[in-house]
């Protein structure tokens, strides 16, 4: 899916940080770099989310399922009041 690009201001040491981690070999582009990262953000915060719900004796154990996930990603929207969307997987 192509879309738009998305202008992101970066500080000199993030620019130089994601000129690293390509010439190292770890990504193909700057691209890759910034969306392993926003992924890893999102699975932290689904972790934490986790975290704080498995502690309840009736939570779903287990690995969660993409209608779980799903629905994970929209409850911390709605607690963040809309601010964040994002797409589902």
């Amino acid at each position: 899916m192509v879309t738009r690009a998305s202008i992101v201001h970066l500080t000199a040491g993030l620019r130089q940080y994601l000129k690293h981690q390509v010439w190292s070999g770890g990504y193909q582009n700057e691209n890759e770099v910034v969306r392993d990262a926003i992924r890893q953000m999102q699975q932290r915060e689904i972790e934490q989310f986790d975290g704080v719900f498995s502690k309840y004796p009736r939570a779903p154990q287990g690995e969660a399922t993409n209608q779980e996930h799903a629905a994970m990603k929209a409850a911390v929207e709605r607690h963040r009041g809309g601010k964040q969307s994002w797409p589902v997987a």
